[in-house]
């Protein structure tokens, strides 16, 4: 039998400061025919698509805790179709919540849920649920940090439950009547369940019986202020520093005008008082606190307090004054750094997530983040570098990451998995010498490491070019945005922008644009038995790419190991190849008209003393298609390419003088 009770007020004075009221819900599925599609059944039950059938999921009689039928949930792998949603009766943000329900995972298999935040499904997830192979589950907060961890049995049904006091921000799961996770969670809030069949192990088989859940609502105090978020990053490297923000929320009927609020990392206290504000019952303030926190080695907690509410009245409820959260510091050793590269492409609805994560470990962790977008069915693709990425073992799909090609995770858990990475002693020190582009357009860089460890098997140097700042024209260049709008959450801007974001909007960095020496690394490049102290290298030679501009372009100088995982790697910028970049590269003395061009292409320089000059042509294959020495000269002058035997497409014009370099991109269209 299934039961929906209708929510109901429970008095016209808790009304006036809240508008939820007490719901509650359960399904045993004996009211269903086996092989009847839940959503399509019942309209308690929809879909993550919105209630169709392409991922709906149906009643069973394999399996049952009680009567005959339970819910069904299987895939083979990589996780659904199937993708059922069962909605709370709307978003839930104070009051308590329970969840049951039975659950039996097939032998070998896994199985999965999570809590949504918010009524539209995709925005945030604040409970996840793994349960993994070996009969470990794992909780997971809205973060996705590990909350808590237990064992649950194959092949006979178990009870999980949910209880959830939102007022106070207390998370409780249990499995079997143990609890397993207790926690504060940083988005407190609750929508929906969805049940999704995936299992990181293969297949995911999975039964739900007995589903039941209730919400009641809050009952408030007079005066109440509670901590309900303190913002600050659970990680970073020692030394760090960053600022202390938050959300204070009246969980009382009166309206709050001051408080203080007491920063604590366990040694100091910094207290703040606030004051001339007007915070109406269920209603926040976002404060700045002028602590300043600085990651000190290894974890430690640290808390946020609200006291001294309107200037002493009595607070109702002290169990939520107090915030505190665990962060952890991290101190890199001095030679190591950590080759990130994201699996991404302009094709891909959640790329952009990628790009900003990749972006913000390269702002955050400037000295130790190497990173390389590795792009994949568009005009910035390079076949064998994505035939590597996509070929690694445990890859699964767009976006994606790989740290030093030996583990496979999502963007925003980049920094979680890279900083223990930067504490441990790599097996060399590894720099890079990189000679300037000389008149063909070629560069000589040499791979170098200093071994601190005895070493031997096939270990192997590699070369990377990377290009920051890159635009392009036509539809390729278009990024797919499903963040757009924000139905999916911020994500650092993009929900500003529109979907398809337009090539003119778009800029990308840390482009992959060369493998100089293959996916694997050069062979025989290193010997196969090295000492501790000894220094080896290793020289490879690059040909300005089609379409690279040497003033955005960066080397990446990579050690491999035997297992074709990386150890170390070092990055040299222009602002170290080239004399001086301002100076070395001056784009700005010359002109080119008109481009896109049809025959004859104009070069105009101003040249404010006598030099030498010369001029080469490439193609978008980086050929040499013309050269020509001018000798010495000086002035305003206009240097002709007449293109009639070359093909319609991209050249590249770079015009070498004594002093500095000349690039200009141009097209050809006939």
């Amino acid at each position: 039998m299934k039961k929906q009770l209708l929510p109901f007020l429970f008095s016209m004075a808790f009304f006036a400061v809240c508008v939820n009221a007490q719901i509650s819900f359960s399904d045993d599925f004996e009211s269903y025919n086996d092989g009847d599609l839940i959503a399509q059944s019942s309209a308690d039950w929809t879909t993550w698509g919105g209630g169709g059938t392409s991922d709906d999921s149906n009643v069973s009689s394999e399996q049952a805790f009680s009567g005959v039928n339970s819910l069904e949930f299987y895939s083979a792998s990589g996780g659904g179709p199937a993708d059922v949603i069962l909605p709370f009766g709307g978003k839930h943000e104070f009051g308590t919540f329970h969840l049951g329900m039975q659950m039996y995972v097939e032998s070998g298999t896994g199985a999965y849920f999570n809590f949504q935040g918010e009524e539209t499904v995709g925005q945030e997830w604040t409970l996840q649920m793994y349960f993994l192979g070996a009969g470990e589950v794992q909780v997971g907060n809205s973060d996705n940090a590990l909350a808590g961890s237990g064992t649950y049995p194959y092949d006979e049904w178990f009870s999980i439950t949910v209880d959830v006091d939102l007022t106070n921000n207390i998370w409780r799961v249990g499995l079997n009547g143990t609890n397993i996770a207790q926690f504060a969670n940083p988005n407190n809030t609750l929508a929906s369940m969805d049940l999704y069949p995936t299992f990181s192990g293969g297949a995911s088989h999975f039964y739900v019986d007995d589903v039941e859940f209730s919400y009641d609502p809050p009952i408030l105090p007079d005066w109440d202020a509670a901590v309900k978020t303190f913002n600050v990053r659970a990680n970073g490297l020692t030394g760090q520093t960053q600022g202390v923000s938050g959300i204070i929320r009246n969980l009382g009927i009166n309206t709050i005008n001051s408080f203080d609020l007491t920063y604590s990392d366990g040694t100091t206290d910094v207290t703040e008082s606030y004051s001339g504000l007007n915070i109406a019952s269920l209603l926040e303030y976002e404060f700045t606190h002028p602590a300043v926190h600085t990651f000190a080695e290894g974890a430690n907690s640290i808390s946020m307090t609200v006291s001294n509410i309107n200037n002493g009245e009595i607070d109702g409820n002290d169990l939520n004054n107090t915030l505190s959260t665990n962060v952890t510091g991290y101190t890199a050793h001095p030679d190591k750094k950590v080759l990130i590269e994201e699996a991404t492409g302009t094709w891909c609805t959640w790329c952009p997530r990628g790009a900003v994560f990749m972006g913000l470990m390269a702002e955050r962790y400037p000295d130790h983040f190497v990173g390389v977008a590795v792009h994949n069915g568009d005009p910035m693709a390079v076949a064998e570098y994505d035939a590597g990425m996509t070929s690694l073992p445990g890859f699964t799909g767009f976006p994606s990451v790989t740290m030093e090609r030996r583990t496979i995770f999502d963007p925003s858990n980049i920094e979680q998995n890279m900083l223990p990475r930067l504490t441990e002693a790599p097996l060399a020190r590894v720099t890079n010498v990189v000679t300037d582009f000389n008149s063909t357009g070629e560069m000589l860089i040499t791979v170098q490491a200093e071994f601190l460890e005895d070493v031997s098997g096939n270990f192997r140097f590699n070369a990377i070019i990377i290009e920051n700042g890159v635009t392009g024209v036509g539809s390729g260049y278009n990024q797919i945005n499903a963040y757009s709008g924000g139905g999916n959450g911020p994500m650092g801007g993009y929900e500003n922008l529109p979907n398809p974001v337009p090539f003119t909007q778009m800029v990308y960095d840390e482009v992959g644009r060369a493998l100089l020496g293959g996916y694997a690394g050069a062979a025989n490049s290193l010997p196969t038995s090295i000492s501790a102290g000894e220094i080896h290298e290793y020289t490879f030679s690059y040909v300005l790419g089609a379409g690279v501009d040497p003033a955005n372009m960066e080397v990446i100088g990579v050690l491999m190991e035997p297992n074709g995982t990386v150890n170390n790697v070092a990055k040299t910028g222009p602002e170290d190849f080239l004399s001086s970049t301002d100076e070395e590269f001056r784009n700005d003395l010359a002109e080119v008209y008109p481009n896109p061009f049809s025959n004859e292409l104009n070069i105009r320089l101003a040249l404010a003393e006598a030099t030498n000059v010369e001029m080469t042509i490439f193609n978008a294959m980086g050929q040499v298609v013309a050269n020509r020495s001018y000798g010495k000269l000086a002035g305003n002058q206009v240097l002709r390419f007449n293109a009639n035997d070359q093909a319609t497409g991209i050249y590249y014009v770079h015009i070498q003088t004594d002093e500095f370099l000349i690039s200009k991109k141009v097209q050809l269209i006939k």
